[in-house]
């Protein structure tokens, strides 16, 4: 049986994307969604209204655009090395990325996306998990251990995307102030565990997401033992999500498809 391990105040609830996602869409469309579920089903029942609705939450423009769309203060993208070194770019910068020497400090996998034009229905799919699902706002510190895909995409939300490849990611997680830490269920398991001295200092980290899949049932209360209490642990993996911003989160959390995918591509709840 299920236990639940952190359970969201009603505060919490309604200042997230998620929740005024559904508002907006109840006093703009006339669409009445009760939950989370209901709002995946529509997503697959009614997939070109749900498209359309999250083309207009995300304000995207018709045309090809490129992943940063704003300019202003502060750092849009931090590369942090296993050996120590870290390069942080500028909105500014990040933007006129191309051409520019400044792409030979960027892997491959990074460069591509900044360096091309998106068609606007390409983003329709990671916009609705980063704003829904991740519920990334502006300004946030998205910390990603792993595959830079689809978190770049955050970039259009003015969030601060940080790439690493660090040997202590809690520790990384708290030197950069990150809001919202992504990395592999594996990475945060062996992360999870009691320390000498004084514990890193995660004020500011509001969510945790697992790629990869879920940890089992004893990593994640790990997870609210000894990295945070009051965390939303969320996890996803390929079409399919674990938990949502809404819902408390539990020590076994139900499989359920992501936006756009039928529920039948789901695999059976753990």
């Amino acid at each position: 049986m299920a236990e639940v391990l952190y359970a969201p105040n009603r505060e919490h609830a309604v200042t997230t994307n998620a929740w005024a996602f559904l508002h907006w869409l109840r006093t703009t469309r006339g669409v009445d969604l009760a939950d989370w579920a209901a709002l995946q089903r529509w997503s697959t029942e009614r997939a070109e209204e749900f498209r359309a609705a999250v083309a207009a939450f995300a304000r995207l423009p018709e045309e090809p655009l490129a992943l940063v769309r704003r300019t202003g203060q502060g750092e849009a993208l931090v590369l942090r090395r296993a050996d120590g070194t870290r390069v942080g770019l500028g909105w500014e910068q990040v933007a006129r990325i191309c051409p520019s020497p400044l792409l030979e400090a960027l892997p491959f996998d990074v460069a591509a996306p900044l360096t091309r034009l998106w068609l606007p229905a390409l983003l329709i799919r990671p916009l609705a998990e980063l704003l829904l699902h991740a519920d990334l706002r502006p300004d946030d510190r998205l910390l990603v251990v792993g595959s830079s895909w689809p978190w770049l995409a955050a970039l259009l939300e003015r969030t601060t995307v940080l790439l690493a490849a660090p040997p202590d990611v809690l520790a990384t997680a708290a030197e950069e102030r990150a809001t919202v830490l992504v990395a592999p269920a594996q990475t945060l398991a062996e992360a999870a565990f009691q320390r000498r001295g004084p514990r890193p200092d995660l004020a500011y980290l509001r969510t945790i997401i697992a790629t990869g899949g879920p940890l089992s049932p004893e990593g994640r209360m790990r997870i609210y033992t000894w990295v945070k209490s009051d965390v939303m642990l969320l996890a996803r993996s390929g079409d399919t999500l674990w938990g949502n911003p809404l819902e408390p989160v539990l020590t076994r959390p139900p499989a359920t498809p992501a936006f756009l995918t039928p529920p039948a591509s789901a695999p059976a709840p753990r």
